[in-house]
């Protein structure tokens, strides 16, 4: 019998020795104490997350500093682990200390494989080699699946939680956790709302991957989530009253909205647009609402119609003037708006909207946030570039030439660019429009576009010279009164287009030819 005890309680010493390995700050074990914590995580991120683009991924757990700060903790020190010198010294993560965790993530133990799972899902947030050798070569994904698809209620929303942070990591971690759909959409119809919410956000994670234009891997993944008929049980759950579970479902149905037309049938049969107009209302959920159309107007005609039918317009531009000064939130409302504004039927009935080409505008103006004013920048040369004079004549009755002048000559490259696009489409309305320009102040600054060896840019510039040459009044006497003009024209070469080197040529034999289509 003694013999028995002391083997027994070796074991347990043994036992806890190794989980020490990995352990830095303690996990509540009661169930209120860890559904207190998860709130207190997520609702810390919730502002966070509605502040970044669609193609950001979220994590519900904080950050190193975040964590030490909502826990009332202390940051523990730990040694430096050469193989991962980038990985911040919280997540870093030996062989051993790995080893640890899967041997307490394959436990008998219940409460021992909720604990490494807890843990897991917190490293993974800066994943070091070992941990990340762990998940993609060993058993953590066939152990998680196995945790997700059991019968425990605990085990199956940790470990959804875990696999949910694991698709937000990199792509060797990305693409392991794939393999988990079916699972996980099984949980999106569980009478547990937390699960349910868990499941969405995983889904999302996984179908937020953008790996450009070189690889469609992630649009096959997004494929295979459609297809295994994740997006019904989604939009059920925007009938769900709980604000939580409307934006989990929201952030998900939002990245698999990425497509085209062909793509998105099941999103228009699932009697979707009715949902969505009911939360744009509701100023919790407006943000992630609007990410969801603005994928959907972005890539279907046919949803573009169905939400100006249906009366998105009003609310979006009411959402637009709220939002116009809490930074990063309005984008995907911009966002939509742009998509719907391309249509000059769509555009003249949010024109009459007394807030929107006004909110439009002063977003340009604004310098709270770069990647508002350029996001409005290009909301606005979708405006400006309607064939109604009457539209063109409202903006230009907004003071907003001065502005855009200001910001051709100044500023960050895109910013430049976007403020270009839109003087070019006003100026290109007509030598009305055109000569009421500051042509000395844009000249200097559309010859820099010229030198910049961007091909968009470089065909703005010389789109603004065959301008003054061929519609301004005195548009020769504006170039001569600057000196290096004809020499800037004269120093576009072949690279990087052929094209653009024989429109320089062009108004170069313009200017000192003085052909028929100048104008004196």
């Amino acid at each position: 019998m003694v013999t028995t005890r002391k083997s027994s309680a070796a074991a347990a010493a043994a036992s806890a020795e190794h989980r020490a390995l990995y352990k830095r700050t303690s996990i509540s074990r009661t169930p209120d104490e860890l559904k207190q914590r998860r709130v207190a995580i997520d609702e810390s991120l919730r502002k966070k997350h509605r502040e970044q683009l669609i193609t950001a991924k979220r994590y519900r757990n904080l950050t190193r500093q975040e964590e030490f700060e909502s826990a009332g903790e202390d940051e523990p020190a730990t040694e430096k682990n050469e193989d991962d010198e980038e990985v911040s010294p919280y997540y870093r993560l030996s062989t051993s200390q790995v080893e640890a965790l899967a041997k307490d993530l394959a436990s008998d133990n219940k409460e021992t494989r909720i604990e490494a799972c807890q843990h897991i899902a917190k490293f993974v947030l800066e994943p070091a080699k070992a941990l990340t050798k762990y998940i993609t070569e060993g058993e953590c994904i066939k152990t998680l699946t196995q945790m997700i698809s059991g019968p425990n209620l605990d085990e199956q929303t940790e470990a959804a939680q875990t696999i949910s942070n694991i698709a937000a990591g990199p792509y060797d971690l990305w693409i392991k956790s794939v393999s988990t759909v079916p699972y996980l959409i099984s949980l999106l119809d569980s009478e547990n709302m937390n699960l349910r919410e868990i499941a969405a956000g995983a889904l999302g994670n996984m179908a937020a991957e953008d790996l450009g234009d070189m690889n469609d891997e992630d649009d096959k993944v997004r494929a295979t989530i459609r297809d295994n008929g994740a997006i019904k049980p989604l939009v059920r759950m925007l009938d769900s009253q709980d604000v939580r579970l409307v934006q989990s479902a929201c952030f998900a149905l939002a990245n698999l909205a990425r497509g085209q037309e062909g793509q998105l049938k099941e999103f228009f049969t699932a009697g979707l647009s009715e949902k969505l107009l009911k939360h744009l209302e509701n100023g919790d959920t407006a943000t992630e609402v609007c990410w969801v159309i603005s994928y959907l107007t972005a890539g279907s005609e046919k949803f573009r119609n169905e939400f100006m039918e249906k009366g998105f317009g009003p609310p979006l531009v009411k959402d637009l003037a709220k939002l116009a000064d809490q930074g990063p939130v309005v984008l995907p409302v911009l966002r939509t708006l742009g998509n719907l504004v391309g249509t000059e039927e769509y555009l003249k009935a949010l024109a009459e909207q007394d807030q929107f080409l006004r909110t439009v505008v002063s977003l340009t103006e604004s310098d709270q946030s770069r990647v508002v004013k350029k996001e409005a920048l290009w909301v606005l040369s979708n405006i400006t570039s309607s064939q109604d004079p009457e539209i063109i004549r409202q903006v230009e009755e907004l003071d907003v030439l001065k502005n855009l002048s200001e910001l051709v000559g100044r500023g960050a490259f895109d910013i430049r660019k976007g403020a270009a696009y839109c003087i070019m489409n006003i100026a290109s309305h007509g030598p009305e429009h055109l000569n009421k320009l500051n042509h000395k102040q844009l000249l200097p600054a559309f010859l820099d576009l010229i030198k910049s060896q961007d091909a968009d840019m470089m065909r703005l510039g010389l789109g603004y010279i065959e301008l003054l040459l061929t519609q301004a009044d005195r548009g020769k006497e504006i170039i001569d009164s600057v000196p290096d003009c004809m020499e800037a024209l004269a120093a576009v070469a072949p690279k990087p287009d052929p094209e653009l080197f024989a429109f320089a040529n062009k108004l170069v034999d313009q200017y000192f030819g003085e052909s028929p289509d100048m104008k004196e």
